[in-house]
């Protein structure tokens, strides 16, 4: 009698078994069905980083991958089939700039361009984000400027990173600056990863190691002898 059921016990367990590894095998297999086909009908919708936590995103915020379109390698830039920036070709439009500007620290501006180019936009729109941070030496400006370009790093996107010591003529002075300049060249003007890129310079310049890499404005004049 021991033995019968110590066999049954056993019969039992080899048939758990092997209903748990076809289980394992079956899930195997959906699992692999579904990513075949996701692959071969991949379509993702990505926000755009500067609107993430708002409430309302807009359409033109999300970046389109589609494995069933052909990409146009002789494109000289973004369009709606080769479109890493979500934007369909064309930099941010003054409203919008001016909405994400909006988001940052007091500060960062604007800029438009003086003279037109071909590759710089013709309605008017942004062609970067500016700002300028004020410090009491040399030193202090490269060390901010050390933090900016490990931001930029990290989120492959590049600023133009300024550092001069400035003659103020009419103050008779000299003034240590650091000027960031955020512009997407591809598309000729702004895209949300400058702004991106702005909003993350903000977080690191209010660290407290950093703040003290900088003056007021009002204090950052140096009289010349």
């Amino acid at each position: 009698q021991s033995t019968i059921n110590t066999t049954q016990c056993i019969m039992k367990l080899l048939l758990s078994t092997t209903s748990a590894f076809k289980c394992v095998h079956q899930r195997f297999h959906t699992r692999n069905y579904f990513a075949n086909h996701l692959l071969n009908r991949l379509v993702v919708s990505v926000p755009a980083p500067a609107l993430l936590g708002s409430e309302q995103t807009s359409p033109t915020a999300f970046r389109t991958f589609s494995s069933t379109t052909s990409r146009d390698p002789s494109a000289r830039r973004p369009n709606k089939i080769c479109d890493p920036y979500g934007q369909h070709g064309k930099p941010l439009s003054n409203s919008d700039a001016s909405n994400q500007l909006s988001l940052l620290e007091v500060g960062w501006s604007l800029d438009y361009p003086e003279t037109k180019t071909e590759d710089s936009n013709q309605d008017g729109n942004p062609s970067a984000l500016m700002k300028e941070y004020y410090h009491e030496n040399y030193m202090d400006a490269s060390r901010f400027a050390s933090i900016v370009a490990a931001v930029a790093h990290i989120n492959n996107h590049y600023p133009m990173i300024t550092i001069e010591r400035r003659l103020m003529k009419r103050e008779k002075a000299w003034r240590v600056v650091t000027s960031i300049k955020c512009r997407t060249e591809t598309l000729g003007g702004l895209s949300f990863n400058d702004f991106h890129i702005a909003m993350l310079i903000d977080v690191e310049a209010g660290r407290e190691d950093a703040r003290k890499l900088f003056l007021e404005e009002k204090d950052s004049l140096k009289k010349h002898i």
